[in-house]
C-alpha cells in the first residue's frame, strides 16, 4: 500500500514507500511524532524522518502559509502526523485519530518545530 495516496501498492524497493503515480509527480509523506511539552502545555514534536535542519530550511515558510485544516487518518499510529508534500509545496497534513481533537495543536507543535535552531532539538 501507498504510504502516500493510500491506494495502489508502492513500488517494490522505493525509497519513500509510494506508487508509481505518486513517485512521478513527486509526493512524499514524511512522519513526525507528537508528545507532551515539557511544561505541560502542549505538544511538541518528539521525533521524525525529516532532519529539523531540512524541516527549517526547506518547509518552514510553506508551513507558516498553510491555511488547511489536518485529517484525521486511521492508518497512523498513536501521536504521529504525517506531511504531505509534493515537490516543493506542501498538499495537506494528516494527524492519528488520538489527536484529531486537538489537530490544530498538533500544526502548531510543527510550526514551532520548523522555528527551532538545531542547537535545540
Amino acid at each position: 500500500m501507498c504510504r502516500v495516496c493510500r491506494k495502489r501498492p508502492e513500488i517494490p524497493d522505493e525509497r519513500y514507500g509510494r506508487c508509481e503515480s505518486c513517485a512521478k509527480s513527486g509526493r512524499i509523506a514524511f512522519r513526525f511524532r507528537l508528545g507532551p511539552s515539557r511544561n505541560g502545555g502542549g505538544l511538541v514534536v518528539r521525533a521524525g524522518e525529516l532532519s529539523p535542519r531540512a524541516l527549517r530550511q526547506k518547509w518552514r515558510e510553506p508551513l507558516a502559509a498553510y491555511k488547511g485544516s489536518a485529517a484525521a487518518k486511521a492508518h497512523l499510529g498513536l501521536h504521529e502526523l504525517e506531511l504531505v508534500t509534493a515537490r516543493d509545496r506542501l498538499e495537506s497534513v494528516r494527524v492519528a485519530p488520538d489527536l484529531a481533537p486537538r489537530a490544530s495543536e498538533a500544526v502548531a507543535a510543527l510550526r514551532e518545530a520548523a522555528e527551532r535552531t538545531d542547537a535545540a532539538w
